[in-house]
């Protein structure tokens, strides 16, 4: 089982990173891009014509949750140099939970600063994931 990163100063590979779990209501999804007729993010009978049982969570806001867990873990050092690559492979549906993991791949020298790199995903409540890529910040504050 892999160890679990409650501090920051836990940068072994195979460290998972504390989970970031979120439910996602019609509301946040309406404040994220505003409200739109003939959207499937915001308008429930226009995502029902389209195929989808209930209006579709915006992809960006898996990749948001992903930025909140790296902030809360490295703080600036992900703020001001943190880096994302990620792939949306599957609809968030509204009132889905997500839950945002990440397990450390690597940490090296970046010109004299240490960057942590993970690898991350994004799953809903069944398990399934639906957003899976990498993540990496500086982790300065571990520098003496």
């Amino acid at each position: 089982m892999p160890k679990t990163a409650s501090q920051p100063q836990l940068l072994a590979v195979g460290t998972e990173l504390p989970p970031l779990k979120k439910t996602i209501s019609q509301r946040q999804i309406d404040c994220y891009s505003g409200v739109r007729p003939n959207s499937i993010h915001t308008d429930v009978e226009w995502a029902k014509k389209k195929g989808f049982p209930a209006p579709l969570v915006q992809a960006l806001m898996s990749t948001a949750y992903v930025s909140q867990m790296m902030t809360s873990w490295l703080g600036e050092g992900f703020v001001r140099g943190g880096k994302v690559s990620a792939s949306f492979i599957k609809p968030v549906i509204v009132g889905e939970t997500l839950t945002a993991r990440a397990v450390v791949t690597s940490h090296d020298d970046v010109g004299g600063r240490p960057r942590v790199t993970v690898e991350c995903w994004c799953e809903n409540q069944q398990g399934v994931k639906t957003l899976v890529g990498s993540a990496s910040g500086f982790a300065d504050h571990l520098r003496k």
